[in-house]
């Protein structure tokens, strides 16, 4: 029914909901959309509205909390709202009103924001796009495996999952500073760990340059303005301590050199067929070449060939991916050495062997480097250090270098130049000669020839008078297994330690927390 409302009708409202009357509703014709609906429960003030075919409804209230003239103030304002296109009659809108009105009181202001915490949501929110430290770090890591050498993406990769860079996890690396990582470095240096800073820093100055190239840097968030790609390269570890550090074994790193005697027993062993015949030639090939350990563990039985010109004699050619020097200086010459026949004869079964296998590697890997992992790889370098050990002998591969550099040129009188031809210290030519770098492909076999025929026939003088003066092999070999375990146990007690005091540190640092908190707790119920 639609009256012009008044407040005798208002009146009446709330005494037939005293008396209990039945529901009705009362349409007030003053001011469209607004009702008084009258019924047991109480009588209250309404807005109705249809708009393209849709019902709009809202409850304002109920008198005599809310007049006459109150609701019709209201249904206007929602009136209006709806025809303008301003707003739509709900709760948000009914609460504006009353406030309007004196009814309710308005709600508080909300607390400033902080601006710290803006900062980082903006910060937060312009970073997204960009790769956080697991990100570069795998794309990095990426890029080493397929121009580097395997051995090289082998170290990078452990250096760069060290425990002490977990700090760096989900951040972005555009927002790492070179103070962040010279403090990685310091912690790992101050624990004791000097040579693996050194090495840490020299891991973390490519990667950052990396990030820094034209094609890279849009991904790492950086712009040619950050210059971090540039200022990496004063990221340095500290001084070592002073002084020498003898190592357990007594030796002075980088002073002992291999003596006649260390050199001849290595062949003597290897030749004698006590060990595995992989590792056996390893060892042969170490000596009689005098090469790095790692050219020698991954060599490539491709790289083994007859020297076509001179019968009963080998070739080792070496290429720069799998030579430290010439992967450093970018040089793409091959390091050549001619083999003499007594060395040859033992190598070319090797080589077939390894064809036959379909292995690419001379030393195919014996057996898995970690559980689960397949044996297809090439041995580990670090089996030759081993296996040094386990013959008791104090030269490692470095000091067998050095014994070639050494007795070479005193007992056989090799000329300083011609020892860095075998070497492959740059075979003796300056790094800038513009004429080795650009014109000459001359392998120097016919210089290398006669240095590596008198060497290889020395160190079998010296494996013949070492043989003569070994122990029965079933006494040798107990001797040399003997050692090994002794070695793995000692391994194994090392490695049990720093587990051990890792568990230590993080439950002091736990406990310390733990006060930490309980302090605060009691500070703050204070």
């Amino acid at each position: 029914m639609s009256v012009r409302l008044s407040k005798t009708h208002v009146d009446k409202a709330l005494k037939d909901v005293a008396a209990g009357a039945r529901a009705y509703d009362l349409i007030d014709s003053q001011q469209p959309g607004l009702l008084l609906r009258v019924g047991p429960r109480g009588a209250r003030w309404a807005f109705k509205a249809i708009r393209a075919k849709t019902t709009l409804r809202l409850t304002i209230g109920s008198p005599p909390e809310i007049s006459l003239d109150e609701a019709r103030t209201i249904a206007a304002a929602a009136q209006r709202g709806i025809v303008n296109r301003l707003w739509a009659p709900d709760d948000r809108f009914l609460e504006a009103e009353l406030v309007k009105l004196g009814k309710v009181a308005p709600r508080p202001a909300p607390p400033p924001r902080d601006p710290a915490m803006i900062a980082d949501w903006e910060r937060h929110t312009e970073d997204l796009p960009y790769w956080t430290w697991e990100q570069a770090r795998t794309e990095y890591l990426t890029e080493v495996k397929r121009t580097k050498r395997p051995d090289t993406h082998k170290d990078y990769s452990a250096k760069l999952h060290m425990k002490e860079l977990a700090g760096l996890a989900g951040r972005k690396v555009r927002r790492i500073t070179l103070e962040d990582l010279a403090k990685v470095v310091y912690e790992v240096h101050k624990s004791g760990r000097e040579t693996q800073a050194f090495n840490l820093a020299s891991a973390l100055r490519p990667m950052w340059r990396w990030l820094w190239l034209a094609h890279v840097r849009s991904s790492a968030g950086f712009s040619v303005e950050d210059r971090i790609g540039a200022d990496i390269s004063k990221l340095q570890a500290p001084d070592k301590t002073p002084g020498l550090k003898p190592r357990a074994n007594g030796k002075v790193p980088g002073k002992h050199v291999a003596t006649p005697t260390e050199l001849g027993t290595i062949l003597a062993v290897a030749r004698c067929g006590l060990l595995d015949p992989t590792v056996s030639l390893a060892l042969e090939l170490l000596v009689t070449t005098v090469q790095r350990r790692r050219p020698i563990a991954d060599a490539q039985a491709a790289d083994f060939v007859p020297w076509v010109e001179m019968p009963g004699w080998g070739v080792w050619s070496m290429g720069p991916r799998h030579r430290k020097t010439a992967d450093k200086r970018d040089d793409q010459t091959r390091h050549v050495l001619p083999l003499p026949p007594s060395l040859w004869a033992r190598l070319a079964p090797q080589v077939q062997r390894s064809q036959g296998a379909g292995t690419p590697f001379m030393f195919p890997q014996v057996r898995p480097w970690r559980l689960g992992e397949q044996a297809d790889g090439h041995m580990s370098d670090s089996a030759i250090n081993h296996r040094l050990l386990d013959l008791g002998l104090r030269a490692s591969p470095h000091d067998v270098r050095r014994g070639f550099s050494t007795h070479g040129r005193r007992i056989l009188g090799i000329a300083r130049s011609d020892t860095k031809l075998i070497m492959d210290h740059a075979e003796g030519i300056p790094t800038d000669d513009v004429l080795e770098a650009h014109y000459t492909a001359d392998d120097r076999l016919d210089l290398k020839q006669p240095v590596m025929a008198r060497w290889v026939a020395w160190c079998d003088e010296q494996a013949a008078a070492a043989a003569a003066g070994l122990p029965p092999l079933d006494q040798l070999a107990t001797e040399i297994a003997t050692r090994r375990r002794i070695r793995e146990k000692e391994g194994q007690a090392k490695t049990a330690a720093k587990r051990k005091a890792a568990e230590e540190k993080a439950a002091a640092e736990a406990a310390e927390e733990d006060k930490r908190i309980l302090y605060a707790a009691v500070l703050a119920a204070a």
